[in-house]
Formats: C-alpha cells, sequence, structure tokens
C-alpha cells in the first residue's frame, strides 16, 4: 500500500522530531523530510512533492501564514496547521483556513509541547483526512469585508424563522462562502454549530459579522433569538433553543462533540419546524444526521452538502444515508436553495 508522504515544518528541533515519530507511528504514513522555516517548507514542496504538510505558523523567515498564501498560489496541496494557537492566536488561524488550509490541531502547551503526544491520535487521523481529501484542496480568493445593508429595524422581534447550520472540518471559509450570499429578513435568524475549542469561536464569530450580510453573536446563555441576526455556538458549550425562543448553553457528556449539531437540530424540529431549514455541511463523523431527519420529519426543509464540494464527505453523507436530506447539493447552490425557501417562508407568513 502506497504510504502517505509527509512534510513536517517547524522551527523547533524537539517538535519536528516528535511529529516525525508520531506521524511515523502509523504504517501508513512517512515523514519525507522536514522544514526549519517556512522558506523552507516552500522549496520543499517545490523539489519533494508531499502529499501533507503539516505546519507551525510562528518561525524565523519566512513564518506559516506567508508559507501558505505561496503554496496555496503556487503548489496547492493539503496543510494541517499544526502551532500553539492561542486565543490571540486564534484570528490568524480563520486566516489560514480561509487561505485553503485543510484543518489545524493546536499544541496542548505552547510552541515548544513537550506533551505534544497527548494529541497523537488527532494529529493523525487529520493527516489522514487532509490526505484524502487532497482533490479537493484548492486555493481560496481573499475574503472581502461587506458593507452591511441590513434593515436593521428599531425594534427587532423574535425571530419566527430559523436556518440552522451544523458543520465541522472545512468549516470556517465553506460556512462564509454559503453565508455570504444568504438573504437575512426581519424575522429570521442562523443559528450555527461549529464544532470547535473555546478559543476560537470568539474569533469565527467576528469573522462571520465581518464577511457575511448578517451580524453575528458569539452566542450567551438566556440570550433571545431575534430576527436578522446569526447566532454561534460557543466552544465547549451545546446549544438549543428553548420554546420562549431563546438560547440555552449547557454541557452533557453523552455527545461525542462540544457544541453538537444534533442537540441544536432536535430543538430547532421541536420549537420552530416547519418554519425553519436545517444545513449539514462538511465535516467528519455523524453529528447532526439525525437531528437533520427529525427537522425533515416535522416538515423542514433540509439540505445536506454533496460530495462535489464537501472538504470531507462525512456528516453530510450520513445524512444522506438515512434519507435526512430534503436536498443534496454543492455549496455553492445552497445559498441559493435558503433564499429561496425563505421566500417562500415569507410568503406564507400571515
Amino acid at each position: 500500500m502506497k504510504k502517505i508522504k509527509v512534510l513536517v515544518a517547524d522551527d523547533s528541533a524537539f517538535m519536528r522530531k516528535a511529529l516525525k515519530e508520531i506521524l511515523e507511528s502509523d504504517d501508513q504514513i512517512e515523514v519525507i523530510d522536514t522544514a526549519r522555516n517556512g522558506k523552507e517548507a516552500v522549496e520543499k514542496v517545490v523539489k519533494l512533492k508531499p502529499d501533507v504538510l503539516t505546519l507551525d505558523i510562528n518561525m524565523p523567515v519566512m513564518d506559516g501564514k506567508e508559507a501558505l498564501k505561496i503554496i496555496m498560489e503556487e503548489n496547492p496541496i493539503p496543510v494541517v496547521v499544526v502551532s500553539s494557537l492561542t486565543k490571540e492566536e486564534a484570528p490568524i488561524t480563520m486566516e489560514l483556513l480561509d487561505m485553503g488550509a485543510f484543518d489545524y490541531v493546536p499544541k496542548p502547551s505552547g510552541t515548544i509541547s513537550l506533551d505534544i503526544h497527548k494529541v497523537a491520535d488527532e494529529i493523525i487521523s487529520k493527516v489522514k483526512e487532509a490526505y484524502r481529501s487532497r482533490h479537493r484542496i484548492i486555493a481560496k480568493k481573499p475574503l472581502k469585508r461587506l458593507t452591511k445593508t441590513s434593515f436593521l429595524p428599531k425594534q427587532r422581534g423574535l425571530a419566527s424563522v430559523v436556518v440552522a447550520i451544523g458543520i465541522s472540518t472545512g468549516g470556517p471559509a465553506t460556512l462564509i462562502d454559503v453565508l455570504q450570499d444568504c438573504e437575512i429578513y426581519e424575522n429570521t435568524a442562523y443559528l450555527v454549530v461549529q464544532h470547535m475549542p473555546p478559543q476560537f469561536t470568539p474569533s469565527l464569530a467576528n469573522r462571520l459579522s465581518e464577511y457575511t450580510p448578517i451580524k453575528f453573536f458569539h452566542a450567551s446563555h438566556g440570550q433571545s433569538v431575534l430576527g436578522g441576526h446569526g447566532y454561534l455556538a460557543p466552544g465547549g458549550w451545546h446549544m438549543k433553543v428553548t420554546n420562549d425562543k431563546k438560547i440555552k448553553l449547557f454541557k452533557d457528556d453523552s455527545y461525542i462533540y462540544y457544541p453538537s449539531v444534533d442537540v441544536l437540530f432536535d430543538s430547532v424540529a421541536d420549537v420552530y419546524c416547519p418554519n425553519a431549514i436545517g444545513i449539514l455541511l462538511t465535516g467528519i463523523g455523524r453529528d447532526g444526521a439525525k437531528g437533520l431527519l427529525k427537522m425533515k420529519n416535522k416538515g423542514c426543509f433540509t439540505i445536506a452538502e454533496s460530495e462535489e464540494t464537501a472538504v470531507v464527505y462525512g456528516m453530510p453523507a450520513a445524512a444522506k444515508e438515512i434519507g435526512a436530506a430534503t436536498e443534496i447539493l454543492p455549496a455553492y447552490k445552497i445559498a441559493s436553495a435558503v433564499n429561496k425557501h425563505l421566500r417562500r417562508l415569507k410568503e406564507k407568513a400571515p
């Protein structure tokens, strides 16, 4: 069987050695070389043609961001960012994902993590997923901030319609691609669950506000779900909507993911259906499929992203498998379908 050829880029000799050991503990992976900085990484990508690159952000000579920019423009390959990724670095991480990085793995304890083996399984699995998704890796165009032209009504009432979205690996860039073209009405709210650590979700909420027509909040417990707005579940907390149309954040260890897409979809089915749209986008695993089916069975319009555009065809594939999607669409057709259905719901409104 052909091994996955990996190039490791990190300025720490200890981290290069540790990452090599972790990756080569799997018999399907071979580390073909290492790079001490971004400049070396760019040169070795051209020379060695690795299948996957693991990339640190903070490096001398050329940092990870500049290296990624050059690589994605000239020789696009799957890139897994392995870096300290503190809360302060979260905006940079979002930029790297927007630029085309496949995914990220936070180092457990800073730039030189002596305990890097704590995340060994995650590094290996994401490198493998990156390799499997290599044919969908493309350079991204720079994002443009949108000038808000929202109606911003004087009295924002509770939303009577919601668009609920679940997403995981490949999420931030796909979310922005879809939401940039979605219409926003004074009776409609957008609710999003993205599998992401707590230090990153505030930055993602800010980016969704900057690059889409929707004003997004990093959701808080007890917050009312108002029309004309979007709400992103905080990392580490499940998010649901209550019968009085408020956000409830809570912990429940019976779910694999924090936050869980199924938790959101289940509550939307109970509170809003049939006046809701459910969307399941790219991601590893099966989270959201059962909740999407519940929404569909309660009369909601549901969408699963097609294999054509999904960075990882896991969650939407699970939805397709159990018949949870009214329509299966590539990412570039989802906004149009959402807008069309929102107009129908608006026409039906008393």
